[in-house]
């Protein structure tokens, strides 16, 4: 006849026994490949072999895959410094690098499309638009030469 203690021993392993199979009930099925991400199978196997990008592919499941966002990094670029250009054309170097920016983008974003193309048209206008207030300002003082030259 066993103890009094070693049937309360046996009740309470058997009721952890009874607790681990609840809990492992409660969780997912397991797949054909180990933790670590190796398969079942004996290494060395054809079965090995072709699991291994399957495998592979498992272990990143739980994972969210970074998604490659598109920029306009160089779109905006131009944009801006087509408008900067109304402030900078004379220097010549903010428009001419708002149209290259904008080249570069037309042909690299394709979400910025727009930003690129109205920062080429804004500093080109920028740019042209400087010409022209200098063609008409050696216009406009050009009489004036003249009649200094004449006295």
């Amino acid at each position: 006849m066993p103890a009094a203690g070693a049937t309360s021993t046996a009740l309470l392993s058997d009721t952890l026994v009874d607790d681990e199979r609840a809990s492992f009930a409660d969780a997912p099925a397991a797949d054909s490949t180990t933790p670590m991400g190796g398969s079942s199978a004996p290494s060395g196997t054809a079965a090995s072999a072709a699991s291994a990008p399957e495998a592979a592919a498992s272990d990143l499941s739980g994972f969210a895959m970074p998604r490659r966002t598109s920029t306009r990094t160089m779109s905006v670029l131009a944009l801006s410094l087509g408008i900067a250009s109304f402030f900078f054309a004379q220097s010549i170097v903010v428009p001419l690098a708002a149209v290259i920016l904008g080249v570069f983008g037309l042909r690299d974003e394709p979400t910025g499309r727009g930003f690129s193309i109205w920062g080429i048209v804004l500093a080109c206008v920028a740019t042209f638009g400087w010409v022209l207030v200098v063609a008409a300002g050696a216009l406009a003082v050009l009489p004036f030469v003249f009649l200094a030259a004449a006295f």
